[in-house]
């Protein structure tokens, strides 16, 4: 190779090599380019008041916190609650236990309604004016009963119906409030008026006459003491009076004096009407009244100045007190709690009968009739009646429950039993004899 030849070669190199690094140059232009055309133009300030400076920065602060707390705030967790109706999962001993409550309520309400039972309604007219008292006779054989108007009837003590008539009534005649069998003599009673006579009435001879007068007083209340010998009266005058029975004369009268309204002995005697009186079963010296001056009395026969004992409380209004060995039972014309048993012996209070499973009812309780069940040995059932509850109710003490009831439409004003045979009435035209067995 020539030297011409080597020379243009070089320059052929030397311009290859020219070019190249001219080309690499271009590319590193290029891309600073591309670059800068990607990145913000510059901002151009201009002088802003530094108030406006603040407050544009504290909004850009705030933006900018709300934006991160958006971001970072954890979605809220809902809790759901459950539903009963639905989600409760009730176990196979659950539904059994259930069941058999069931269908033990359902046994218990029936065996409740077979128990009480209205073998006989027997009618009497309007014009009567009420059924004050009804009493059966020792044997259970007829029951006597006295009416508004003053009638005085003997009735079958199975089916009610009228044997004889001892008294009519007329309109204008005073009420019959109260009858008494005498023990001894079973065919013998007694009745009270309101016009102040007893009368003496025997069913065998169907004999009726006037046996004692008390002037310008009403007789509520009688009772033959256990033994036959004694009658028991009171009534308006608050008077507590004591009767030979076979002869009809006074034995002994309880009765205030005003020389002892400023003594201590003012609070031995009642201060307003009685309404209720009971020879004690197994004292025959021991009678138990009560009435409309909220006490219950006791007095002894024996002794002539006064009550022994006097037990704070009861407003009675009606046949409202029985006596079992050494408790007695009253019943209140009040709205609750008028059911109470009180011990004999201190004049204390020993329970108050509110059954659990009695209704609820707006109209009270107000008692004018209780009893203790005859057809019930040990002395845990009650008869209870008024003009709140609507019934006449069969209580038990032990359990203190309703465990029976005869519906009425009106007030219950008298009610007896004579083994499971239960008679009341009151101001409706009906005289109702059922059985609780």
């Amino acid at each position: 190779m020539g030297d011409a030849e080597k020379k243009q070669k070089q320059h052929h190199q030397q311009r290859h090599h020219h070019h190249r690094r001219r080309r690499e140059q271009e590319e590193k232009e290029g891309e600073h380019t591309a670059t800068q055309s990607h990145t913000e133009p510059p901002v151009t300030t201009t002088p802003v008041d530094p108030d406006t400076s603040e407050l544009v920065r504290k909004f850009v602060t705030k933006e900018a916190k709300m934006s991160r707390d958006k971001k970072e705030k954890k979605p809220a967790v809902v809790i759901r609650q459950p539903n009963y109706l639905t989600d409760r999962r009730i176990s196979q001993a659950e539904m059994q236990r259930r069941h058999t409550w069931l269908q033990r309520t359902r046994l218990s309400v029936a065996m409740a309604r077979n128990r009480c039972r209205i073998t006989h309604e027997v009618r009497f007219p309007e014009t009567f004016n009420g059924l004050y008292c009804s009493r059966f006779s020792p044997d259970g054989e007829i029951i006597a009963t006295s009416f508004g108007t003053g009638c005085i009837q003997v009735r079958n003590g199975e089916t009610g119906e009228t044997r004889n008539t001892m008294r009519s009534g007329l309109d204008t005649s005073f009420p019959v409030m109260c009858c008494r069998f005498n023990p001894i003599r079973s065919d013998v009673f007694y009745a009270s008026s309101a016009c102040g006579n007893i009368f003496a009435c025997t069913t065998s001879t169907n004999e009726f006459s006037r046996f004692i007068e008390e002037p310008k007083n009403e007789v509520n209340t009688i009772d033959v003491s256990v033994t036959g010998e004694y009658i028991v009266s009171a009534g308006k005058d608050a008077a507590v009076r004591l009767y030979d029975a076979e002869t009809g004369q006074i034995v002994t009268t309880y009765k205030k004096h005003n020389a002892d309204l400023l003594d201590e002995k003012i609070s031995k005697f009642h201060r307003m009407r009685i309404f209720a009186s009971r020879f004690h079963h197994t004292y025959p010296e021991l009678i138990i009244t009560g009435g409309w001056d909220d006490t219950v009395k006791i007095w002894d026969t024996r002794l002539g100045d006064g009550s022994i004992r006097s037990i704070k409380g009861p407003h009675i209004c009606g046949d409202a007190i029985d006596v079992r060995e050494t408790h007695i039972l009253t019943g209140s014309w009040v709205v609750r709690g008028s059911l109470q048993i009180w011990d004999m012996m201190s004049g204390k209070l020993i329970e108050t009968i509110n059954p659990q499973n009695r209704p609820t009812t707006l109209d009270g309780e107000f008692l004018y009739a209780v009893q203790y069940f005859d057809g019930d040995p040990y002395g845990e059932t009650v008869l209870a009646g008024g003009s709140g509850t609507g019934a006449v109710e069969v209580i038990s003490l032990k359990e203190k429950k309703v465990m029976g009831s005869f519906r009425v439409n009106k007030a219950v004003v008298t009610l007896d039993s004579c083994r499971t045979i239960i008679v009341f009435g009151g101001m409706e035209t009906v005289i109702r004899i059922a059985d609780y067995s």
